[in-house]
């Protein structure tokens, strides 16, 4: 679970995929027929009709047309997932596939039961508690009623379609400079150094002897000066603050899945009101050259490069990163365009992710984070002049 799924989740109503529960589930220590709600609930979810993974969340209240409550657990109030794994499937005709995760959000604990979408019917092998055994309890809405079994069409429906193999897209943060993922949090370190103004900077001049810096002292107009970037300087400046505050990142992306995904995209978004900047190489300057050719300035100017949307390509609009990938085929993997960060103080960045692809049941929360240490430093003129 990542924090962008949940804030979704706790905005939605009870339905096949969703169920809010107050409190937690009486289980320790517990009668067969107290425990058996637990049971029938993960039963009812994993025989729904449904296309996407379902969640139970327990510390939370529903709040219709609004969101949800969370009111919170006791950490010690908290299910062992082992212990559930046990309980369940070893009285069901066939492992159901879910787990349970203690999850913090806004301060407060919270239980979450994932039921993945799976092979269908699953019932008990023996009576338990309220439940009986080889009757296919199955969720229609927001409940799941014992008296309202699935039919026998039902049940025959549920037999002949298995469980569809499907995409499964993973994003990570990668290395800038090579192919290799650095998982979802990387800690970086940068720099917000303080340079000279514009004004104080002097212009630069060829060197001459006994002239350190090339501030040109007795310099004198010729027509190798048209050669001469005389603002060299200043925009030595601006380059060492832009490339010391930014940092390089990549994206990774990988279909863990069985079948191709097709058409995919990634958008990324900072959470929160920070104060971060995102740009690409175009907006950062080059490193500056002493000396400039008058003919390539005022000449024609560059064309533009075309968008063909290769895989991996970026687009950076509002601070927002866009990440096209085309089509992943299974164990694929894609890496992006160099992205920069920038903060002018320490923080952590975290981004909330969006992935789309047309075979995807729905789009899929991410959420990675930046933790950025950024140092104040200062530039002197002098140590300008001696880079």
């Amino acid at each position: 679970m990542n924090i962008g799924l949940f804030e979704n989740l706790i905005y939605e109503e009870e339905s096949t995929t969703l169920d809010f529960k107050k409190q937690q589930y009486r289980f320790s220590k517990e009668s067969e027929d107290v425990k058996s709600e637990l049971l029938k609930d993960i039963l009812g979810f994993a025989n729904a009709w449904r296309r996407s993974d379902a969640f139970i969340l327990i510390g939370v209240k529903e709040v219709r047309g609004g969101r949800g409550e969370v009111v919170g657990l006791e950490h010690s109030e908290h299910l062992d997932d082992h212990v559930l794994q046990q309980f369940v499937n070893n009285r069901t005709n066939r492992p159901i596939r879910f787990h349970y995760e203690a999850f913090e959000f806004e301060g407060k604990q919270v239980g979450i039961i994932k039921i993945e979408q799976q092979d269908r019917p699953i019932y008990l092998k023996r009576d338990y508690g309220k439940l009986s055994k080889e009757t296919v309890y199955v969720r229609r809405g927001s409940s799941t009623d014992p008296t309202k079994p699935a039919s026998i069409d039902e049940i025959a429906k549920m037999g002949g379609v298995s469980h569809e193999p499907s995409c499964d897209l993973v994003v990570e943060l990668a290395d800038p400079e090579k192919e290799e993922s650095l998982g979802a949090r990387i800690d970086w370190e940068a720099e917000n150094c303080s340079v000279p103004e514009q004004s104080e900077i002097p212009n630069f001049r060829p060197p001459e002897p006994g002239d350190t810096f090339g501030l040109g002292a007795s310099f004198v107009s010729s027509i190798n000066s048209f050669d001469v970037n005389t603002s060299y300087y200043r925009e030595l400046a601006n380059f060492e603050f832009m490339h010391r505050l930014f940092r390089p990142i990549r994206f990774m992306i990988k279909n863990k899945g069985e079948v191709a995904a097709r058409n995919v995209q990634v958008d990324f978004k900072v959470i929160g009101d920070f104060e971060v900047a995102i740009v690409d190489d175009s907006d950062l300057p080059s490193r500056p050259h002493k000396k400039q050719n008058p003919f390539l300035m005022h000449g024609p100017q560059a064309l533009p490069t075309i968008n063909s949307k290769i895989p991996g390509s970026v687009t950076i609009e509002n601070s927002c990163v866009e990440v096209d990938c085309g089509d992943l085929q299974p164990g694929r993997k894609v890496w992006s365009e160099i992205v920069y960060f920038g903060s002018r103080s320490s923080q952590v960045i975290k981004l909330k992710g969006t992935i789309f692809a047309d075979n995807l049941p729905k789009p899929k929360e991410i959420e990675i984070a930046i933790d950025m240490t950024v140092v104040e430093t200062t530039l002197s003129i002098t140590e300008l002049l001696s880079l």
